[in-house]
């Protein structure tokens, strides 16, 4: 392919699509129509002293947002249907597990920007908090190139003309999944998924809409770090916990799929260190990112 033009998302052969499936595409228009909302508490204690220990052995800061990035990411390399992208009437598996995350560059919330951290499943939440250190400095500073472009490109189109824009932007690049220098925008600038910390602004639940021009089927914003009660034999325990409001696309996610979405991620929260592994400095330490077996599809998924 020329070095003009190129692909914006590397993608493997459309999947089978079901019956269902078939329905679910002639009942819905656009992304934004078949939104599904779902809330989940998941304890915290051990994540919280998952990131203290690397904390400690590193230096690095860690936050809850680098643990959920990486514990939505290992989640969607087991769970591999739901990283798709939804094109011309057919389901494209992504080669790649790459997370978005959101980032508010300053505190009047007169701009909202973004970084994606490409192939997150093969990175460990050490590796994941050092680039996004690294990119939201680069935001924060304007000196991120490729997102400050497309700023400046957005800024040139009249408000008229924004959403004809946005919207031919989202067919050539996803759509036809082309990509050129010329279109203003990074490549695939949306990845496989979204999070967003509203407990860093101090809220406890909300739910972020798709973003139809994205392509993004799977939207998650983290909720502040609070106690709340769980039942444990039958008595209420008072436990810290961290709350995970879902907004997905019912085109691509059913609820068969979050449900098993959900439980991967339950594991990983109960127990981080035996589904994530651990880092250390020295050599013995084993590979944080040592492979897990990957789940088979099952009987029900349309690959």
């Amino acid at each position: 392919m020329s070095l003009f033009i190129q692909k914006n998302v590397c993608l493997r052969p459309a999947s089978r699509i079901s019956s269902w499936r078939r329905i679910a595409l002639g009942t819905w228009k656009a992304p934004s129509d078949p939104s599904v909302y779902g809330t989940v508490d998941f304890p915290a204690e051990a994540a919280l002293s998952y990131l203290q220990r690397i904390e400690a052995e590193t230096g690095q800061k860690m936050s809850i947002t680098h643990f959920v990035g990486k514990a939505v990411a290992e989640t969607l390399r087991r769970h591999p249907e739901m990283n798709c992208l939804l094109r011309m009437g057919r389901f494209y598996p992504r080669e790649t597990i790459d997370i978005f995350f959101q980032v508010a560059p300053d505190s009047t919330g007169e701009d909202l920007s973004g970084t994606v951290i490409r192939k997150a499943d093969q990175k460990s939440a050490y590796e994941i908090s050092v680039e996004m250190s690294q990119k939201v400095s680069k935001i924060k500073t304007k000196t991120d190139r490729s997102y400050s472009k497309m700023k400046k490109t957005m800024n040139q189109v009249p408000g008229l003309m924004a959403y004809r824009a946005v919207q031919l932007n989202a067919f050539l690049m996803y759509t036809m999944n082309r990509w050129s220098k010329l279109l203003g925008v990074p490549k695939d600038p949306f990845g496989s998924v979204m999070i967003t910390n509203i407990g860093s602004l101090g809220l406890d639940s909300a739910y972020a809409p798709l973003v139809p021009c994205s392509r993004v089927p799977l939207v998650f914003a983290l909720g502040s770090v609070e106690e709340r009660p769980f039942i444990e034999k039958g008595q209420v325990v008072p436990k810290l916990s961290v709350r995970l409001c879902a907004t997905f696309d019912h085109r691509i996610v059913d609820g068969v799929y979050a449900g098993h979405f959900v439980k991967t991620l339950k594991k990983i929260f109960n127990d981080p260190e035996k589904e994530l592994g651990y880092h250390k400095k020295d050599e013995e330490s084993p590979n944080l990112n040592s492979p897990m077996p990957l789940i088979e599809p099952r009987a029900e998924s349309r690959f």
